[in-house]
């Protein structure tokens, strides 16, 4: 089937999903008991260059299917219930990811212009045990694991599309466990209602190669012996502001709309990475002491569009630019709920990100910054359509290439 018939019947079935307001859980469907919670999501990526870059004309389309399941005696006991056995919890997670990973090379870009592009085949991205907070004072997880979404992650980034805003902060050093990789670590938190979370993680990467290829994947990336740990502080700065975790009123009426913009957030933390290629055929990647400090901050805003918005910053300094060969990041964005009067969950995202290139790794290159705009249509709990547009700025950092102007859609289904 081509592409762009794919892409029809794609949008087709999705708008047919998504017109109940809300469908039927699938863990219902299935019949499982309340302790065990299963989840499907479906996540596809249409995109192709508009004009500038290599090859304008250069398309693709990458999709994601994740599947999940967690085990827990307190998943559908309120918090404040919980006796010590329901705050402990199981998660297994298998995805595949299908499609053509090479559009940004076909355009020039240095870094994927689609969030979910990874190499293909099925992964194990979860499989650990999880102790959830609830209101008690600490959590903890253990197994396989990813650094993200708990570290270097500002939760405002998951809006965009482009992997420089939707990603951790650009941090692309080989080894480190990123999803879909995953490799033996522990977390644990502690929180404090005055002071915020402080988290610690570690994680094992001599495994994670081959346990990214367990299943068939070529993970395209020599073994790494190693390990990583990172150390972070987040709080919210406005906790006294309830009302910004409180559902919204529609106009003049007394129906209400959920809040879908994060929090207000500050965060601070830094990551130790030591690692050792096993293939020295490899070039250009860096190994060794790779440190560095990250932060960001989302804060609320009133502006005349919108029922609710944010503004959000965040960046990134390697302590180590010889071997690390995107030393520093730098992204910044804007977020409004309900941009239109008869669209109350709908979101219009803006952003900007600049990543630099290592001069020992990249000689010659400065940077690429990108600047994405898209718009997020809900038609229902399980439906969500996000038009984008991108601009690629100095592709490949060496100022010999077009700047890209790219266009998309990215399609979500959770059941």
């Amino acid at each position: 089937m081509p592409p762009a018939t794919r892409w029809i019947s794609a949008v087709s079935l999705l708008i047919a999903l998504g017109a109940p307001a809300k469908g039927e859980p699938l863990k219902s469907l299935l019949g499982f008991p309340d302790w065990i919670d299963f989840d499907l999501q479906f996540t596809s990526e249409p995109m192709g260059g508009l004009q500038g870059g290599l090859n304008p004309s250069a398309s693709s389309w990458f999709q994601t299917t994740v599947m999940g399941l967690s085990m827990s005696t307190g998943l559908t006991k309120p918090d404040k219930n919980w006796e010590e056995l329901d705050h402990w919890q199981v998660n297994l997670e298998l995805t595949n990811q299908a499609g053509n990973p090479n559009l940004n090379t076909e355009l020039g870009s240095e870094f994927t212009l689609q969030t979910l592009v990874n190499p293909v085949g099925t992964w194990i991205t979860a499989a650990n045990v999880e102790r959830n907070r609830g209101d008690s004072w600490w959590s903890a997880s253990a197994g396989l694991l990813s650094l993200d979404p708990e570290f270097l992650v500002t939760p405002a980034t998951n809006s965009y599309i482009n992997s420089t805003l939707n990603n951790t902060l650009n941090l692309l050093v080989v080894g480190l466990p990123i999803n879909p990789f995953v490799t033996p670590g522990i977390r644990v938190e502690a929180h404090s209602d005055t002071m915020g979370s402080l988290a610690y993680g570690y994680f094992l990467l001599d495994p994670e190669t081959s346990i990214a290829s367990s299943l068939g994947v070529n993970p395209e990336q020599p073994q790494v012996r190693g390990g990583v740990q990172t150390v972070q502080w987040s709080t919210n700065p406005l906790r006294s502001r309830k009302d910004l975790l409180e559902p919204m009123p529609l106009g003049n009426s007394r129906i209400t709309v959920e809040r879908t913009l994060p929090a207000p957030e500050a965060q601070l933390g830094c990551y130790v990475a030591s690692t050792q290629l096993l293939r020295t055929e490899t070039e250009g990647v860096g190994e060794g002491l790779n440190r560095g400090v990250y932060g960001s901050l989302t804060w609320p805003v009133g502006l005349p569009i919108g029922m609710d918005n944010r503004l959000w910053v965040a960046g990134r300094i390697s302590l180590d630019p010889a071997n690390n060969p995107y030393p520093t990041y730098l992204g910044a964005g804007w977020l409004s709920q309900g941009p239109l009067n008869n669209r109350p969950r709908d979101v219009l995202a803006l952003g900007l990100s600049r990543t630099s290139f290592s001069p020992n790794l990249s000689p010659g290159a400065t940077y690429e910054g990108v600047v994405e705009l898209n718009y997020s249509i809900y038609l229902s709990d399980a439906v969500q359509i996000q038009p984008v547009l991108q601009w690629i700025i100095n592709p490949e950092g060496k100022g010999k290439i077009q700047d890209i102007l790219a266009g998309g859609i990215q399609l979500n289904l959770s059941l």
